[in-house]
């Protein structure tokens, strides 16, 4: 994934301040934004490049030696991959959701080729640094970008912190340029950074010798290149003409929060498949409003998305109110909830059809609530999941995955789930039964795989036969998730009938799955197929490539984007 935003920084025997940096950097990009911090070690004998290797976000350039700070930064903000860089000390700590800020900033002003960070450098209050200047004829000052938010291929083209400093004036030298380019610098409303400025050895290895005058070589040096011989004016001629246009395009912005249960980190890593299916129209930023819903009003004040999708199945953590606070917040947002499951105590519970009415559109897994909502003026659609691939291989079975005829993925929820089980275990045998799930007699289940996509995809690749039931077949387009993940995984599925599979979902029965009605015509149909397998595999093979065409998160986002925007 190419990130949106990379943080460079040259260090040197700081490790305990590098980390302080680096935590808050991760704390400060808010979650979800691809991003990748660059380290530039100049020969770091305290622990830090060991560390550094270890850290999966950060990429190690390694120096061997003090370069000086200028080649430091020049060397990773030139290694970045980013459409923006953030040019950051190793002894700053960014405040709140400042970078998420500076980027939000930076999209929304096309014009501005550096957004500064306010600091509190010395135990002064927060403000950004000036230098000398020329505008319009006359000497003056503008602002710098110290720690600061840059267009990579701006600092490209200009040279970045040029090549002829070695340890201070490199900031200067890139605004220098940027603003004889064309482009604004610029201070960032509320984007701020924490110096703790040490004095230690670093410090004093940079500030070196000085010259007769006073001053450091590095800023005589700029100071020289940058006095004007004729007039004596010192400082860019700063035009507001660009040289040439911005080749960063607006992106939207998407809010994404999904529900995490509390007590499954599992989700975090294996729910992904929608949040990636957003980035291909975005950036998207995600918010666990389950953990603390007042978070959704900093992450929104922050990020300004253009588009909400929220998963809200009930009235809880969100009510009308919250929905209400958001679009004073975000006015021009689009607002869309996403109800994938179905429990129909909440979907006809007042006050969330109430919220509801509040949304852009509203997506749900059964077509069952038409003449409700419709009746209500809630704009909705048939938006159903998609199918989570594997991250990895990985899965949960340190001794192999093991090998059954008939794998079942559920927990118990129903006396009906109970007894086909029961009935399933008695008919074909506990051994050749894979049950995970919980909730479970002692001893039917073999584990759980509940949230864990990598794990249930190993155990269907190798089953020759998985089954799914539906607890509301008459709920029209509903069912469960399993039916995507098994078929996707390749799986041969005996499918329990519900209304509107070929109609919603386009599943012929036969085709891409079998269909079964009562536990008579299961136990059949489990005899038949394992005593055919041609057949069963053609099916299998048929229902896993339908399944991929026409149901991933990519094919469910083409559909909300033409529900949203048509």
């Amino acid at each position: 994934m190419v990130p949106e935003v990379s943080i460079v920084s040259g260090t040197y025997n700081r490790l305990d301040y590098l980390k302080r940096m680096v935590t808050s950097a991760r704390g400060s990009i808010g979650s979800g934004i691809p991003y990748e911090i660059i380290i530039i070690d100049g020969g770091s004998t305290d622990g830090t490049i060991k560390w550094c290797k270890d850290q999966k976000d950060i990429v190690l350039i390694e120096h061997g030696a003090l370069l000086g700070a200028v080649k430091a930064f020049n060397d990773g903000a030139y290694a970045s991959r980013s459409p923006y860089v953030i040019l950051a000390n190793d002894d700053i700590e960014f405040i709140g959701l400042s970078i998420m800020i500076a980027v939000v900033f930076m999209q929304d002003n096309p014009s501005v080729g550096i957004g500064c960070f306010y600091q509190d450098r010395g135990g002064q209050k927060w403000h950004v640094e000036q230098m000398p200047a020329i505008v319009n004829g006359v000497q003056t000052s503008v602002y710098y970008g110290q720690v600061c938010i840059v267009l990579k291929w701006l600092g490209d083209k200009v040279g970045w912190w040029g090549n002829y400093l070695r340890t201070y004036g490199g900031d200067n030298e890139l605004s220098c340029n940027v603003l004889e380019y064309g482009y604004k610098v610029v201070p960032v409303e509320c984007a701020c950074i924490h110096d703790a400025k040490p004095e230690d050895e670093l410090r004093r290895a940079n500030n070196g010798e000085k010259l007769a005058n006073g001053n450091h070589p590095d800023s005589h040096a700029w100071i020289s290149k940058w006095r004007h011989k004729i007039d004596g004016k010192l400082g860019p001629d700063v035009t507001d003409i660009p040289h040439s246009m911005n080749m960063v395009k607006r992106m939207y912005r998407i809010l994404y929060a999904p529900i995490y249960e509390p007590g499954w980190k599992i989700q975090r890593l294996m729910k992904r498949g929608l949040r990636l299916a957003l980035e291909k129209y975005g950036i998207v930023t995600e918010c666990d409003y389950m953990s603390n819903i007042y978070d959704m009003f900093d992450m929104a004040d922050a990020f300004k998305p253009d588009i909400f999708v929220l998963q809200i199945q009930s009235i809880g953590e969100f009510t009308p109110d919250i929905v209400i606070e958001l679009k004073r917040l975000c006015p021009d947002a689009k607002y869309v909830c996403w109800n994938g499951d179905y429990h129909p105590e909440n979907l006809y519970n007042q006050q969330y059809m109430d919220m509801l009415q509040l949304f852009d559109l509203t997506g749900l897994v059964t077509t069952e609530v038409a003449s409700r909502y419709n009746g209500a003026g809630i704009k909705w659609f048939y938006w159903q999941i998609g199918y989570e691939e594997p991250i990895e291989d990985y899965h949960s079975f340190p001794d192999g995955v093991p090998v059954y005829d008939i794998v079942f993925l559920a927990n118990k929820y129903s006396s009906d789930r109970l007894n086909l089980v029961d009935s399933i275990i008695t008919k074909f045998g506990a051994k050749n039964v894979g049950l995970y799930g919980n909730g479970w007699p002692n001893g039917w289940a073999k584990g759980s795989t509940l949230y864990d996509f990598n794990s249930g995809d190993a155990l269907y690749k190798r089953c020759k036969i998985a089954i799914s039931d539906s607890q509301w077949p008459r709920a029209t387009g509903f069912v469960s998730n399993r039916l995507l993940q098994a078929m996707s995984s390749g799986a041969f599925l005996l499918q329990q009938r519900f209304d509107g599979m070929e109609e919603l979902l386009g599943l012929k029965d036969g085709i891409h799955l079998v269909v079964w009605d009562t536990f008579e015509d299961f136990a059949d149909k489990v005899v038949y197929y394992m005593n055919h397998e041609s057949d069963r595999k053609r099916i299998a093979e048929v229902g896993c490539q339908f399944v991929r065409d026409y149901h991933s998160f990519d094919d469910r986002m083409v559909e909300l984007m033409d529900e949203l925007y048509e």
